[in-house]
């Protein structure tokens, strides 16, 4: 049976056949990442809030995370879990830490980036370095009418239920 190479690509098809298994061996090569359910970030976050990422900080060489600074367009839920600490330019924004973090899926941003924020306050473990700061919780949602409604609806949902 004729090869379906050409001649001179015999001796690549170990070194293709290993990319294509590379690739599909890792998580998020197909696009795909196992993000739970809407409803289950929602009540796992302490804190969803919408904003822009102003800058930058904190980016650890080694780790590949950074923290940023972003300023807050609204509270969709815990705005009073936010310690007056936590507040920076007058309480318009405040440090968000954790974005790297290979446990979330979609968690990288650029200046300018407006996402819809899944967080937590930093745990006293974190502490110093991440002291003030709220941390990220899940992945990032991109600002949609539809993906707000749909954020917005799960917190109603939840502040719906008695908590015993």
């Amino acid at each position: 049976m004729p090869s379906l190479w050409p001649s001179g690509w015999a001796p690549l098809q170990p070194l293709l056949l290993l990319l294509v298994v590379a690739a599909r061996a890792l998580p998020s090569a197909d696009g795909t990442c196992p993000e739970r359910a809407l409803e289950r970030r929602e009540e796992e976050a302490n804190v969803v809030l919408t904003g822009t990422v102003e800058e930058i900080l904190n980016v650890d060489p080694v780790q590949h995370t950074y923290s940023c600074k972003v300023r807050v367009w609204r509270y969709l839920k815990g705005k009073d879990m936010v310690t007056q600490e936590s507040l920076l330019d007058g309480g318009s924004k405040v440090v968000i830490g954790g974005f790297g973090d290979p446990l979330i899926c979609d968690n990288q941003v650029s200046t300018g980036d407006t996402r819809i924020f899944f967080v937590n306050p930093a745990p006293p473990y974190l502490w110093p370095a991440h002291k003030n700061e709220l941390m990220l919780n899940s992945s990032l949602m991109r600002i949609t009418l539809r993906n707000l409604e749909e954020v917005e609806h799960c917190v109603e949902a939840e502040s719906g239920h008695l908590h015993l």
